[in-house]
């Protein structure tokens, strides 16, 4: 099926055409393992968690790329941001060869569209477009159960490749030369220039950042010092049984962890409705402040401290 309707299995070799050809060389397979360090650190993990791994860092000399044979025996270089990217990333997914993202997709026409500061449509604009479920469409990728979380977390380290790539390119933008002796060197004669390298700062608007946490904390502390101690602990916890997910879940014979998008996406709809019952109905009293965090995004837990 893919031989005949994908676009790009037409132009380039599949491993399987390597192997008729018979002219793959013998490959060894070495495990290298040093007593010096903890053994356990190379395990298998225990536990039902999703994590990503991204490679390198940043820096576009490392970035994440596919390197495809053609079918003249040529390697071909292809990035993130390729239209085709996905399309060769996830050949099930994509079984037609169909475009990516693409960095120069226009936001659609609207009357006040002059008004907008940014007209291009980003990675995180578009993964949610792919998420939504559609009539007119195919449900390839949102049944296609663990490649989707792959495809998911997959996604995610592209937004954020993406976030940091923008801050990389938009320093001076963001007046990081206010920070003293960040761009000084060391003073010390021995020192290799090579080793020095060059740093790039992080705001307090990229979540996760060590500035972003500082200003959560000093935040806290502030209002912990103007009220005292907070008057209710809250804890709010996920239940993957509540009827918005079952009622979306069971028609397609999925499983609930097939779709943790729609497990989070109700979730943050209850937790607000929650906020808002606290904050401007007053279910607990006048509120004068609170402060929530997500303590497991993967257990979807938040813990809310409440101020009377």
């Amino acid at each position: 099926m893919l031989d005949e309707n994908n676009v790009h299995a037409k132009a380039f070799k599949m491993a399987r055409e390597r192997l008729k050809d018979g002219v793959i060389p013998n490959f060894k397979l070495k495990l290298i393992s040093e007593m010096s360090s903890d053994g356990r650190v190379n395990n298998l993990p225990t536990v039902s968690e999703v994590v990503a791994l991204i490679v390198g860092d940043i820096d576009s000399k490392s970035q994440r790329d596919i390197i495809m044979e053609t079918q003249t025996g040529h390697l071909k270089r292809i990035d993130e941001l390729h239209a085709s990217y996905l399309a060769f990333q996830y050949p099930l997914l994509f079984p037609f060869g169909e475009d990516g993202y693409r960095h120069d997709v226009c936001h659609r026409a609207r009357a006040n569209s002059q008004n907008r500061k940014r007209n291009r449509l980003t990675v995180r604009e578009w993964i949610s477009f792919r998420l939504q479920t559609r009539k007119n469409e195919a449900q390839t990728l949102l049944r296609s159960r663990r490649l989707f979380h792959q495809f998911l977390v997959d996604a995610y380290t592209m937004v954020e490749s993406e976030r940091l790539s923008f801050i990389k390119r938009n320093q001076s933008k963001l007046r990081v030369d206010k920070y003293r002796n960040l761009n000084q060197s060391q003073t010390n004669d021995q020192s290799d220039g090579s080793n020095i390298g060059k740093r790039f700062i992080l705001p307090s608007t990229s979540v996760g950042s060590r500035r972003y946490m500082d200003q959560l904390y000093f935040d806290g502390m502030a209002i912990c010092s103007s009220l005292g101690f907070p008057d209710f602990f809250l804890t709010m916890t996920c239940n993957p049984n509540w009827p918005e997910i079952l009622r979306f879940v069971n028609p397609l014979s999925l499983k609930l962890h097939d779709r943790p998008d729609i497990i989070s996406r109700v979730f943050k709809m209850k937790f607000e409705q929650l906020l808002q019952d606290i904050k401007k109905r007053h279910v607990l009293g006048k509120v004068m402040a609170c402060k929530y965090i997500f303590d497991n995004i993967f257990n979807f837990i938040s813990y809310m401290l409440v101020y009377k």
